[in-house]
């Protein structure tokens, strides 16, 4: 990822603003599904994840299991929290606006991850 950085200055104070591609830390960033490693690939770029909300439909320990193969799934969750992010499981996303979490929140990029495209087809895919 490309990364700038410019100086913003907000009532006196200044402000490092990184920014990755087509996203800054300024952002109030959604990212929707997947393993929670671009997630974390944004955060560690940033140093922070405090302006990161990481969610998925699967529950927390689905997650674990659906991943388990991917050795890093478990300490993506663990160092996304470490950074400040917010995780939610089980976030249907044809209904976020009804999410307790999600319903009041703006978000200025929203990112859908999709791991399983199906190219491979669906018994390759559910592997």
């Amino acid at each position: 990822m490309k990364e700038t950085k410019n100086i913003v200055h907000k009532e006196e104070q200044e402000i490092d603003v990184k920014l990755i591609t087509h996203y800054s830390n300024n952002h109030r960033i959604l990212l929707v599904g997947g393993d929670f490693s671009f997630s974390l690939c944004l955060a560690k770029s940033f140093g922070s994840a405090v302006n990161i909300v990481a969610s998925s439909f699967n529950t927390h320990v689905l997650n674990v299991f659906y991943y388990k193969g991917h050795l890093y799934a478990k300490s993506n969750l663990d160092d996304l929290l470490k950074m400040g992010a917010c995780l939610l499981h089980g976030v249907d996303a044809t209904k976020m606006k009804l999410h307790p979490d999600l319903k009041m929140r703006k978000f200025d990029p929203v990112i859908f991850n999709f791991p399983h495209a199906g190219f491979q087809g669906r018994k390759v895919t559910l592997q």
